[in-house]
């Protein structure tokens, strides 16, 4: 049975799965019209806006009564539309509430869902046979490794928290755009509440209620690669990529098992680095060239509870350790003079990835210091990073080796010294020993002191900033008591709620916000990363507007001298995301302050 409700221009009727919309119902701003798809906590219809063609998401009508995961839908709504503009993500315009109807706003999506094109392929290859002579039941190795780079690219400083093969769209022209992150929070908290089945594709600690968080999109994407490879959703004692799909090795399989592991600290640390590393092997066949993950132990299926320490063994090895053989090969074949390395507040290169291996190697460079791709942006801890991560670990284990047979030399020639003294002249001896020891020590002493130096290149360079104290913006006056941007509601299902995107427009007036010298004391601390962007622009200063979230601590707006666009906002705003401010009980704080060189 079917329930018809007037409503402005149109009517609804409720379904099984939600609310099905009629062409022309209006929502706020914007007019529906024919549906799309059905997701899993909400219906996707094209509608028309003051902007043009967009796309609306009506979210279920059991979702949307339910107040927690409502809550997460409007937070996780306010967080994709405080994003800037990216490629391969759909923008977020608004968000309202029509009666009792929770919608979303995005620019228009083109193209085909991913699970829809899984589908497709599983219809045309209904056999296991068929499907392995063509190359696998999936969407192929190319397309499978494009997926996932523009996945990669899409959430790499950004957190999703479900995502599926029903988040990704691919246009015709190829274009790889995620459609759903403002619906991500929601979708998990949905599940936790029992109104939709749990998925595979969810890390387990999410959906142990851990928050949305990088590792727990690392393990989706993970996932996302295993389905689009092999035509299915990822489960344990599923078949092995390399199994069922023609020119991919077992090492593909090592980067699904390494991605999806049930430990998070033992996944890639980054989903843009578990990106780059699909991209490089998928592009060359699924040969891994330079991508160093170890090997599982062979196994019929794939089992994401074995461990990850076996070796590769590939045949003979100069330094004994064929992995770090061919990084270095890799590695010093490369003079491309693109990567920067912060340590504490200072940014040092470009280096060729040849002068990161020597520095490496000296020790100038070790697990903490932070690599970035200058061209991309892109930046992970050296001893996290793919490539380098293993050489950094055998760099420290060889200097401790160095440094115990170091050490058993000179007690030993102390002890040789020490017995031939205490037969001829005792009391010599024990001077001796006593200088030996004073000796000794100075030299420790100054090895130490030597160390600190830094990266060799650059040694005793410094980058002088001045960051000014932050001053509080002036709180935004609202006339009539209106919430920005829309109606206000005066009841029945008449009037429409805006949900108020725009966050650099909001007062944080009515709760707690931070004091500006607490906010000072976290952002002076990066004032030397902040300079490296001046610097590397060409820019001599800047001015810095922020909105730090209450609850997290986290910089979620960011503009620089007024735009939200262009390199110098690229760099600044990777650097202040990444900042952490103390927690508070209030909704944000908004501070502004300088920054010259």
């Amino acid at each position: 049975m079917t329930t018809g409700i007037g409503m402005q221009s149109g009517t609804f009727r409720t379904s099984a799965a939600g609310v099905r919309l009629q062409p022309g119902m209006q929502l706020g701003d914007y007019v529906i019209g024919e549906a799309l798809w059905p997701l899993r906590i909400a219906d996707a219809y094209r509608a028309n806006g003051p902007l043009g063609p967009a796309t609306v998401y009506v979210v279920h009508a059991a979702v949307a009564a339910n107040p927690q995961v409502r809550d997460q839908v409007i937070a996780g709504t306010r967080a994709a539309a405080a994003l800037p503009e990216h490629k391969h993500l759909v923008r977020t315009l608004a968000a309202g509430l029509t009666g009792e109807i929770l919608w979303i706003a995005t620019e228009e999506v083109d193209g085909s869902l991913v699970r829809e094109l899984l589908a497709k392929k599983r219809r045309a290859q209904p056999s296991s046979s068929s499907a392995s002579m063509s190359g696998g039941p999936g969407l192929g190795t190319r397309a499978a490794g494009n997926l996932i780079a523009g996945v990669a690219a899409a959430l790499a400083e950004t957190s999703h928290g479900a995502l599926d093969a029903e988040s990704v769209v691919v246009s015709r022209t190829g274009r790889v755009r995620v459609i759903d992150l403002a619906l991500g929070a929601g979708t998990l908290a949905a599940m936790l509440a029992g109104l939709i089945p749990q998925q595979s594709s969810i890390a387990p600690e999410l959906l142990a209620g851990t928050p949305p968080n990088p590792a727990g999109d690392v393990y989706a994407v993970g996932a996302l690669l295993y389905e689009s490879l092999v035509g299915s959703p990822l489960e344990r004692g599923g078949p092995r990529p390399s199994d069922v799909v023609q020119g991919v090795n077992t090492q593909i399989d090592e980067v699904v098992a390494r991605a999806c592991h049930r430990e998070a600290s033992k996944r890639f640390g980054r989903v843009d680095v578990l990106g780059e590393v699909v991209t490089e092997s998928l592009s060359k066949g699924g040969a891994m060239m330079t991508a160093l993950v170890p090997l599982l132990d062979k196994r019929d299926t794939l089992d994401q509870q074995v461990s990850l320490a076996a070796q590769i063994n590939d045949g003979p090895s100069v330094s004994g350790n064929p992995v770090i053989d061919r990084a270095l090969a890799a590695a010093l074949a490369d003079s491309t003079e693109k990567w920067l390395v912060s340590k504490g507040k200072l940014d040092y290169g470009p280096f060729s990835l040849a002068d990161v291996v020597t520095q490496i190697e000296k020790g100038d460079i070790v697990a903490g210091n932070i690599i970035m791709d200058k061209d991309t942006g892109a930046r992970v801890d050296v001893g996290e990073h793919p490539l380098l991560g293993p050489m950094v670990e055998t760099a420290r284990q060889q200097r401790d080796a160095a440094r115990r047979a170091q050490a058993e030399v000179v007690v030993q020639s102390r002890d040789k010294t020490r017995g031939v003294m205490l037969y001829a002249f005792i009391g010599a001896g024990v001077i001796g020993v006593v200088v030996a020891v004073y000796f000794i020590i100075a030299a420790v002493r100054k090895d130490e002191t030597t160390k600190v130096a830094g990266i060799n290149a650059l040694e005793g360079a410094s980058l002088k900033v001045n960051v000014s104290m932050p001053k509080k913006p002036p709180p935004i006056k609202r006339a009539g008591g209106k919430r920005p941007g829309g109606s206000t509601r005066p009841g029945g299902n008449q009037g429409t709620e805006d949900l108020s995107l725009d966050m650099s427009d909001e007062s944080d007036e009515g709760g707690e916000t931070l004091d500006m010298g607490r906010v000072y004391g976290t952002y002076s601390r990066y004032g030397g990363q902040l300079g490296g962007c001046l610097q590397r622009t060409g820019e001599g200063q800047a001015n810095i507007y922020i909105n730090i979230d209450g609850p997290s601590g986290k910089v979620k707006f960011v503009k620089i001298n007024g735009k939200t666009a262009g390199p110098l906002f690229s760099c600044m705003s990777g650097v202040l995301r990444g900042m952490k401010f103390p927690s508070i009980n209030g909704p944000r704080t908004r501070a502004e302050f300088d920054i010259s060189m």
